[in-house]
């Protein structure tokens, strides 16, 4: 069944997207082949940071001038996410390690498998790979959200070219209004919607409210979501910020 679902994806991105989406598939694999490497080194002990630093590069390159070629919405767009990253992967660890919010949560800690079946002790900073999940998590939404922003601001330039920097900088700002609503919800959906059966879960077994509020398994799917649309918020003014610069610059 994942091999009809797969085939039929790519079926469909050939047929809307014509030569852009054989473009999209070998970017789509880049990436495939970017986290499998990323898998391999945290398994090996590698530093989690040093991987997610690389594993960040890599993908941005692979989705951003892979997919859309070298030029200046790629170009402003991949500083704006490194710069971006950067600076959330800072707070992200702050707040993870101030609240405890890595290792095996209640609900993980408690399952057979894990009890029985799995070594625990894996010898990896569970720490750094809370953190790798976060910024991976989020790492999608924000190219994306780079890109719809240096795009618009660019098709503006083109069209008028008589605009300055800080009226091409607003114009990124408006178009970063208009889509951050839809990205955010695509993350809440995205996020919350794989736990809905553990909710169901907690529901039927008459958990309390307060337990589930103050409970690690919930701050960790909530933080994921909150810090992705956090990066996407940030990305907006960011990325308008370079791509006017340097289409002011250029003219």
């Amino acid at each position: 069944m994942i091999g009809i679902l797969a085939t039929t994806l790519f079926v469909l991105m050939l047929i809307v997207g014509g030569e852009r989406g054989v473009t999209a598939i070998m970017a789509l694999a880049g990436n495939i082949v970017a986290l499998t490497f990323t898998i391999i080194l945290l398994a090996r002990g590698y530093s989690p940071f040093l991987v997610l630093f690389l594993a960040t590069i890599a993908i941005s390159c692979i989705s951003l001038f892979g997919q859309n070629g070298k030029n200046v919405k790629t170009k402003s767009a991949f500083v704006s996410v490194i710069i971006v990253m950067l600076l959330v992967t800072t707070c992200i660890y702050f707040v993870l390690w101030k609240y405890r919010g890595a290792g095996l949560n209640e609900i993980q800690s408690i399952q057979e498998d894990v009890m029985y079946y799995y070594n625990v002790n894996i010898e990896i900073s569970m720490m750094q790979i809370a953190v790798s999940v976060t910024i991976l998590s989020a790492l999608g939404a924000a190219i994306d959200t780079a890109l719809s922003v240096t795009s618009a601001v660019h098709e503006v330039a083109f069209h008028k070219k008589n605009l300055t920097q800080k009226e091409l900088f607003h114009s990124g700002i408006q178009v970063g209004k208009e889509i951050i609503g839809t990205t955010v919800n695509t993350l809440l959906f995205a996020y919350l919607g794989e736990s809905l059966l553990l909710f169901a879960y907690l529901k039927r077994e008459k958990f309390p409210l307060e337990l589930i509020v103050n409970s690690k398994f919930l701050f960790q799917e909530l933080s994921v979501m909150l810090f992705g649309a956090i990066t996407c918020l940030l990305i907006v003014p960011v990325s308008a910020y370079f791509v006017s610069q340097y289409l002011a610059n250029k003219v």
